[in-house]
């Protein structure tokens, strides 16, 4: 079972999450690995995780987001 938390975000609090949630996408993304290493799940699975919680924060970020990917 999921736990789920409602939040009212005013426009300025939504964009100060979503560009906090990008930086975080950014780091995880640029963070050193070896390039010859295998897949990293854990990693793969953060950068869905944030691409999850910024579409659901912003619909139109959702679309970006995927392609991105």
């Amino acid at each position: 079972m999921s736990d789920s938390l409602a939040l009212e975000l005013t426009t300025q609090q939504r964009d100060l999450v979503l560009e906090g949630l990008r930086y975080i996408r950014s780091v995880r993304r640029l963070a050193f690995r070896d390039p010859m290493a295998p897949p990293d799940e854990k990693r793969d699975l953060e950068l869905r995780q944030i691409s999850d919680l910024m579409g659901q924060l912003d619909p139109a970020t959702r679309v970006a987001v995927r392609s991105e990917s």
